[in-house]
């Protein structure tokens, strides 16, 4: 999202007028207070100012999928704002082959429609190239389109140009934002469209968008006020001076190496001595030395001003290659010296943020990096040498982690193969970093490692070079003035105390309690001090006037443990929790990951949180996890599982979201008696001739649907057929449920989505919306999924934290949005009903299924109180559909259906008869070494009230674990098993006058 809720830096207004001052010299500009948006024409361009709007999901178009003529690179209009009405009148008249990406407005907007089409080249973003054309009409005279290169255009209809940005304006309700870039799967690039509607209070700053007469637009934020862009360009500094100047004379060069050069400071007498040049300085010979160069030099190498020259050439270089290693051994660590062409050079400890980007995960059990700090300009390996305290007996082995390319061994050999380890996004190839398993020879007194390093250019992205003052652009070197620093102190920081609901201590002296690291909490709570994203780390953001926050936390720390117990044991080495033991276990896969949530339904508190295989040890490798958590934040250890989500191929729910599809299709057949009918059971020969006579291809005796095609289909759990699960010769919602039947929920979404017409070909599928409300009525299952918190970041807070906090998205109050990935076509919505295609975490899951068993909505939330005032307790608004089908069918999981054997032992009787749940499985498409296909494995539900010892509260559950060989039921099912195993011993271990640790 666009929205910035933070106040600018003192000073930093400046900066972003300067921004402007080349487009806008010497223009006024008025930033109102008040909510909307304002466009103004300023001399040859305008500028569009929106205060205290809100940028909704925006929905993307690949331009390769909207080609009418590929070849001519010709596009189908993009249709956007128009309504569902609209798409059934057109489906009405052909077969929909044609209606791709229709992206639909909700209902009673004024938002004009807008299509966008012509030729979609692939340089779209030159000067001269032709750009695409945008068509709008509305019921407004006064609609209007400003975009890049002064294109603009006013009136109830009307048409411009798109090249690489537009805004669509109309009076009102909002505006919207079209943006087309590159896509790496597309030539051609891909469209952006977002929605702004207005949100008092979405931010302090407003959103100001110059658009010059010529050229691209360029966005700034600035506070409510006047204010007056320079006539002229900001002073240059005197080191920048400096800089332009040395470079302008050829005095400081980008070699073919990379690396930034310097004429060295004696080049006046290397030049003079043409006799003596064969042992100087090469490269330099045409550079015209005179008294201005001899005095550069003098500046560069003799002053202040060319010592932050002379730094900042450093710090580039030293970001321009990556030559890093690091051992196990910690009696391996010390002793190692760097040497280039003969010479030492320094070794550093500090890795460059970008090195985050080798790695797809963290390497574990490595001690700290060292690497070589300085690169001379000139080309060449290094030589990495670390000296033996006696000489080697030829048994001694050394592990070694190296990011460069190995050249040679000296004083060792390799043990094996080297191991390609470069996981990440910014890996040119495997081998960029590899594991090499050395053995030294027998009598060497050292081991030398020859190699070259990496180019970083290969890891580099756009916002590296923001805070360095070199940076390369289009092939040229050139200087940059940095972000205006805050002046002044930094408003101090609150120190916090945290307890959990009992008033245990969780978090003090800017550390978690050893209690609350042994339950898996300090990724939430914060790794340290400066963890900003932790909850810790939140708080201390909020002033205080006494300088100290109290806070008290939902979470239940002996629930709390005891979830983590079992997540460690069962859920990442498929063993058996037996007390504090942990039987049976196996070593946990490479990669997988687990969560658990657990919900107190009646009143929304998070009673516990955990996660594994997220990596966090401790506090020591601080600087390299809060490296990795920029450079990748959804992938960082620093995010719990329980609560956040990467957005990959590991957080499908599976078939735990069909109790997510039962809802929306109760939810249809309000409006439809023959789908209520079906849900309610039908006999099985009345259901085969329900779909052979409206034309679909479902049959209860088939494992596949539609049956008998070649072409992408939905495929029961061990290719079974449905009969077998009938219930008195009837299936319904309640045995599609308990026995997870694919085929039957594939079916029954087509029959409830309007976007088919009750076709079993053709129809609209490929429909977007640009709001949530733009399915209501249409999608069913999607709508119902975004009742239940989908697409929306779930705040933790309980309203404690003031109203101006400053929210990011990776804060540990903020749960990841659930997501669904865009619906294309027929086959995507079968698969929708069955939970692929789509992210999710445990805490949404949890959320969803105590809606059920709660019958409405729940607030979740992780903050009790702050500073002695509680947390506010809403009621969530009741589930508007029939509820009894999808009980039936949960209780049914736990009875006969895929969870029974989970809860099968004798300790689990008198509780089985409260619990209520739904496994899933969702196959990721990857094998294990030994071949078997691994899923990302689920349970949800919820726990009646009483059924544990001292429980008064309807407890909702849910659990995961990633790169699983098994089922929901037998992997994820057993997971909360071992939690309620634990629970129920604790209960039986305490005295009977002693309050239940678990009490809601």
């Amino acid at each position: 999202m666009w929205n910035v809720a933070a106040a600018l830096e003192p000073g930093a207004a400046d900066a972003q007028l300067d921004a402007l001052q080349p487009m806008f010299a010497g223009a006024a500009l008025h930033v109102p207070g008040q909510g909307g948006v304002e466009l103004a024409r300023v001399g040859t361009g305008h500028i569009l100012t929106l205060t205290g709007m809100r940028a909704l999901a925006p929905v993307r178009v690949d331009l390769c999928a909207q080609m009418a003529d590929p070849h001519r690179q010709r596009l189908l209009p993009v249709r956007i704002g128009y309504r569902f009405e609209d798409v059934a009148r057109w489906a009405g008249t052909n077969s929909g082959s044609t209606l791709r990406n229709l992206i639909l407005a909700g209902p009673g907007t004024r938002m004009p429609v807008l299509e966008i089409g012509g030729t979609a080249v692939a340089d779209f973003a030159r000067a001269g190239s032709e750009p695409l054309w945008v068509l709008w009409h509305g019921q407004a005279e006064t609609i209007r389109w400003i975009g890049d290169d002064g294109a603009y255009g006013q009136g109830q209809r009307g048409q411009a140009a798109l090249r690489q940005e537009g805004w669509l304006l109309w009076p009102g309700d909002g505006l919207l934002h079209v943006i087309r870039r590159a896509s790496a799967g597309c030539t051609s690039g891909e469209l952006l469209v977002q929605l702004y509607r207005l949100a008092p209070g979405a931010s302090r700053n407003s959103m100001v968008v110059a658009f010059p007469a010529q050229g691209a637009a360029r966005t700034v934020w600035l506070p409510p006020g006047d204010y007056q862009v320079p006539a002229a360009p900001a002073a240059r500094l005197e080191d920048q001076a400096l800089f332009e100047q040395l470079l302008a004379r050829g005095l400081v060069r980008l070699g073919s190496s990379g690396l930034v050069e310097l004429a060295p400071p004696d080049l006046g007498a290397y030049l003079a001595a043409p006799d003596s040049r064969a042992e100087g300085p090469a490269g330099w010979e045409s550079v015209q030395f005179d008294d201005e160069a001899r005095q550069l030099l003098a500046h560069l190498y003799h002053r202040a001003d060319g010592d932050y020259v002379r730094e900042q050439v450093r710090v580039f270089n030293s970001e321009r290659r990556l030559l890093a290693w690091r051992v196990r051994a910690p009696q391996a660590q010390s002793g190692w010296q760097a040497s280039i062409s003969g010479a030492p050079v320094a070794v550093s400890v500090t890795m460059p943020a970008a090195s985050a980007r080798l790695f797809a995960r963290l390497p574990e059990g490595w001690l700290a990096w060292q690497r070589v700090a300085d690169w001379p300009g000139q080309e060449g390996n290094a030589r990495l040498t670390l000296t033996l305290p006696q000489p080697a007996s030829g048994n001694e082995t050394l592990d070694v982690l190296l990011a460069g390319r190995l050249e040679s061994l000296e004083g060792a050999r390799l043990a094996g193969p080297a191991r390609d380890v470069c996981t990440g996004r910014g890996c040119a190839a495997p081998n960029a970093v590899q594991q090499l398993a050395l053995r030294a020879a027998a009598g060497s007194r050292s081991i030398t490692l020859v190699a070259a390093p990496l180019d970083m250019a290969a890891l580099a992205a756009p916002g590296d070079q923001r805070y360095r003052h070199l940076r390369v652009e289009n092939g040229q070197l050139t200087w940059q003035a940095l972000p205006y620093g805050e002046r002044g102190p930094r408003p101090a920081m609150a120190s916090v105390v945290l307890a959990d609901r009992n008033g245990a201590a969780l978090w003090s002296d800017a550390r978690p309690t050893a209690q609350a690291q042994a339950a898996g909490l300090a990724p939430l709570l914060g790794l340290r001090a400066g963890h900003a994203n932790s909850i810790a780390g939140m708080l201390a953001r909020v002033p205080a006037a006494s300088g100290a926050h109290q806070a008290r936390l939902s979470l239940d720390l002996n629930l709390q443990a005891a979830s983590q117990a079992a997540l460690d044991c069962v859920g990442m080495r498929r063993g058996r929790v037996e007390g504090a033991n942990c039987t049976g276990a196996s070593v946990a896969p490479e990669g997988r990951e687990a969560g658990i949530v657990i919900i107190d339904t009646e009143t929304g508190d998070v009673l516990a949180a955990a996660g594994a295989g997220n990596q966090i040890t401790g506090a020591a490798d601080w600087s390299e996890v809060r490296d990795f958590d920029r450079a990748d934040p959804a992938r960082s250890p620093l995010r719990l599982p329980a609560l956040q989500h990467d957005g990959g191929a590991h957080r499908s729910p599976g078939s735990t979201f069909k109790l997510i599809s039962a809802l929306g299709l109760e939810l249809a057949a309000q409006r439809d008696s023959g789908l209520d009918a079906l849900l309610g059971g039908m006999p099985l020969a009345q259901l085969n001739r329900m779909a052979l006579d409206n034309g679909f291809g479902f049959r209860t005796d088939a494992a596949v649907y539609p049956a008998k095609t070649t072409r992408a289909h939905i495929t029961n759990f061990r290719d079974q057929g449905l009969d077998r699960r009938a219930e008195n010769g009837r299936l319904g919602l309640a045995q599609a449920l308990t026995y997870s039947l694919n085929t039957w929920f594939a079916w029954t979404a087509e029959l409830s989505d309007r976007s088919l017409f009750g076709r079993p070909d053709g129809g609209a599928p490929d429909l977007q919306a640009l709001e949530p409300e733009a399915l209501a009525g249409v999608r069913p299952i999607v709508e119902m999924a975004h009742r239940l918190g989908f697409e929306q970041p779930l705040r933790l807070d309980g309203g404690l934290l003031p109203a101006d906090f400053r929210w990011s998205a990776w804060d540990a109050l903020q749960a990841t949005p659930a997501h669904i990935d865009p619906v294309r076509s027929r086959h995507e919505l079968r698969q929708l009903a069955i939970g692929l295609r789509m992210q999710v975490t445990p805490l949404q899951m949890a959320l969803a299924a105590g809606a059920v068993g709660q019958g409405r909505l729940i607030q979740p939330r992780l903050l009790l109180s702050l500073d002695g005032v509680d947390a506010a307790t809403a009621d969530g608004a009741p589930l508007p559909v029939r509820l009894d089908r999808i009980r039936a069918g949960l209780k049914g999981v736990i009875d006969t259906g895929t969870a029974a054997g989970a809860f099968r032992d004798a300790e689990f009787a008198s509780l089985r008869r409260g619990l209520y749940g739904k496994t899933g499985t969702a196959p990721t498409g990857m094998r294990d070494p030994a071949g078997r296909e691994l899923a990302t494995v689920w349970f949800t539900g919820w726990l009646e009230p009483g059924s544990l010892p001292g429980q008064t509260h309807r407890w909702a559950l849910a659990a995961f674990a990633s790169h699983s060989e098994a089922t929901g039921g037998e992997h994820a099912a057993p997971i909360v098993a071992g939690v309620l195993r634990n629970v129920l011993r604790q209960s039986q271990e305490q005295q009977p006058d002693s309050p239940s640790p678990t009490r809601p």
